[in-house]
């Protein structure tokens, strides 16, 4: 074994190992908590609820992908008032995604917001959320598929005045692929279940 491929060795059963430990600490310190269910809520209706702005900001995506990803959420089964806001970060292809925009021109619900050029993600957020004006904000991106409880799920979670954000579970649709798919798979659901609960404490 030549000198790189020891020092490579080396560098990545660190990376584990450390990882490994960091994992465990945010295990240790993590706590679930369940809200309770908007629809379990007999007294909840549709005025109570707080309105909710999604923003899904892309550039470039696959018109697929964004197909599906919008798809999800014209089918959320939430019963609050619900607003989209797709903004195209000044993606170069406009002509192919441009008939998925079409699809939800006439949804009063979705808005369809073109930058003239691509100023990135975090921008792009920003100027959907300075025409918003929902009582709560979901940024989604724009390969993501929601279920379609997602929305009424985390809507519930806010309701505790002790929470100031909240997430869903992040699957990879592909983490059968691979083992590194596997992987990136294990550290979404790390995150989602235990370094932000780790946080939030």
């Amino acid at each position: 074994m030549d000198l790189l491929a020891a020092t490579s060795a080396v560098a990545v059963s660190s990376y584990a190992l450390l990882s490994t430990i960091y994992k465990s600490a945010q295990a240790l310190y993590a706590q679930r908590a369940n809200a309770p269910s908007l629809r379990n809520d007999p007294g909840q209706s549709a005025l109570a609820l707080p309105s909710v702005d999604i923003i899904v900001p892309c550039f470039n995506e696959k018109p697929d992908t964004l197909a599906q990803c919008l798809d999800s959420l014209a089918r959320q089964d939430y019963e609050g008032e619900l607003r989209v806001y797709v903004v195209d970060d000044g993606s170069a292809n406009r002509d192919v995604v441009g008939p998925v925009h079409k699809i939800y021109a006439n949804d009063a619900r979705f808005s369809i917001i073109l930058l003239a050029r691509n100023v990135g993600k975090r921008k792009a957020q920003i100027a959907a959320i300075r025409g918003s004006s929902g009582d709560l904000v979901l940024n989604v991106d724009s390969d993501t598929i929601l279920a379609a409880d997602v929305v009424t799920k985390l809507a519930a979670k806010m309701r505790d005045p002790d929470i100031g954000a909240a997430m869903g579970q992040l699957v990879a649709s592909n983490r059968n692929d691979t083992w590194l798919t596997s992987l990136i798979d294990m550290e979404y659901w790390l995150a989602c279940n235990e370094e932000r609960a780790a946080q939030a404490r």
